[in-house]
Protein backbone atom coordinates (compact mmCIF):
# COMPACT_ATOMS: atom_id res chain seq x y z
CA UNK A 1 0.00 0.00 0.00
CA UNK A 2 1.20 3.57 -0.81
CA UNK A 3 1.82 6.06 1.98
CA UNK A 4 -0.51 8.80 1.55
CA UNK A 5 1.67 12.11 1.19
CA UNK A 6 0.44 15.11 3.37
CA UNK A 7 0.33 18.15 1.36
CA UNK A 8 0.05 21.26 3.99
CA UNK A 9 2.46 19.58 6.15
CA UNK A 10 4.56 22.97 6.42
CA UNK A 11 1.75 25.04 6.45
CA UNK A 12 0.21 23.36 9.27
CA UNK A 13 2.90 23.61 11.32
CA UNK A 14 3.69 27.40 10.73
CA UNK A 15 -0.49 28.14 11.42
CA UNK A 16 0.25 25.97 14.81
CA UNK A 17 3.50 28.09 15.86
CA UNK A 18 1.71 31.25 14.51
CA UNK A 19 -1.47 30.71 17.22
CA UNK A 20 1.10 28.74 20.10
CA UNK A 21 2.65 31.83 19.93
CA UNK A 22 -0.75 34.29 19.95
CA UNK A 23 -1.91 36.06 23.32
CA UNK A 24 -4.63 33.57 22.90
CA UNK A 25 -2.80 30.52 22.40
CA UNK A 26 -0.11 30.91 25.20
CA UNK A 27 -3.06 31.58 27.94
CA UNK A 28 -4.53 28.30 26.97
CA UNK A 29 -1.66 26.65 27.02
CA UNK A 30 -0.58 28.14 30.44
CA UNK A 31 -4.11 27.03 31.65
CA UNK A 32 -3.96 23.97 30.39
CA UNK A 33 -0.99 22.70 32.08
CA UNK A 34 -1.89 24.30 35.26
CA UNK A 35 -4.86 22.52 35.49
CA UNK A 36 -2.75 18.93 33.89
CA UNK A 37 0.15 19.54 36.73
CA UNK A 38 -3.04 19.10 39.54
CA UNK A 39 -3.96 15.57 37.87
CA UNK A 40 -2.96 12.75 40.93
CA UNK A 41 -1.03 10.61 38.23
CA UNK A 42 1.13 13.67 37.17
CA UNK A 43 1.21 14.62 40.85
CA UNK A 44 2.47 10.85 41.48
CA UNK A 45 4.80 10.71 38.45
CA UNK A 46 6.49 14.31 39.36
CA UNK A 47 7.05 13.23 43.17
CA UNK A 48 8.70 10.24 41.72
CA UNK A 49 11.05 11.44 39.88
CA UNK A 50 12.10 14.26 42.73
CA UNK A 51 12.26 11.18 45.17
CA UNK A 52 14.35 9.06 42.71
CA UNK A 53 16.84 11.99 41.72
CA UNK A 54 17.19 14.12 45.08
CA UNK A 55 20.17 12.34 46.39
CA UNK A 56 22.06 13.51 43.26
CA UNK A 57 21.35 17.57 43.24
CA UNK A 58 23.12 17.95 46.73
CA UNK A 59 22.10 20.57 49.32
CA UNK A 60 21.44 24.52 48.61
CA UNK A 61 22.85 26.52 51.06
CA UNK A 62 21.42 30.28 51.28
CA UNK A 63 23.84 32.51 50.86
CA UNK A 64 24.17 36.41 50.00
CA UNK A 65 24.43 35.77 46.07
CA UNK A 66 22.18 34.84 43.98
CA UNK A 67 20.57 31.43 44.05
CA UNK A 68 22.66 30.15 46.96
CA UNK A 69 25.65 27.78 47.33
CA UNK A 70 25.89 24.26 46.29
CA UNK A 71 27.41 21.95 48.89
CA UNK A 72 27.55 18.25 47.37
CA UNK A 73 25.97 15.48 48.95
CA UNK A 74 27.99 13.08 51.15
CA UNK A 75 27.23 9.90 48.80
CA UNK A 76 28.02 11.70 45.42
CA UNK A 77 31.38 12.05 47.42
CA UNK A 78 31.64 8.99 48.23
CA UNK A 79 30.89 7.32 45.07
CA UNK A 80 33.23 9.89 43.40
CA UNK A 81 36.33 8.69 46.02
CA UNK A 82 35.14 5.19 45.21
CA UNK A 83 35.43 5.49 41.41
CA UNK A 84 38.56 7.01 41.66
CA UNK A 85 40.34 4.60 43.78
CA UNK A 86 39.01 2.15 41.64
CA UNK A 87 40.88 4.16 38.65
CA UNK A 88 43.99 4.86 40.04
CA UNK A 89 43.41 8.23 41.25
CA UNK A 90 44.22 7.99 44.53
CA UNK A 91 47.30 5.77 44.53
CA UNK A 92 49.67 9.10 45.74
CA UNK A 93 52.96 6.18 46.38
CA UNK A 94 53.03 5.71 42.96
CA UNK A 95 51.58 8.86 41.50
CA UNK A 96 55.11 10.25 40.68
CA UNK A 97 57.05 7.42 39.75
CA UNK A 98 53.80 7.33 37.01
CA UNK A 99 54.04 10.74 36.14
CA UNK A 100 57.92 10.60 35.62
CA UNK A 101 57.48 7.54 33.69
CA UNK A 102 54.45 9.36 31.26
CA UNK A 103 56.84 12.44 30.64
CA UNK A 104 60.45 10.61 29.55
CA UNK A 105 57.69 8.72 27.42
CA UNK A 106 56.10 11.44 25.64
CA UNK A 107 59.90 13.02 25.31
CA UNK A 108 61.48 9.90 23.40
CA UNK A 109 58.32 10.11 21.24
Amino acid sequence: MKAIEIKYKESRRRARLRWANSEHGKELSKNYMKDYRTLPHVKAKAHEYYVKNKAHWGKIKKAKNWGGSRTENQLIIDLHEEWARENGYRDNDNLHATNTERIINNAKK
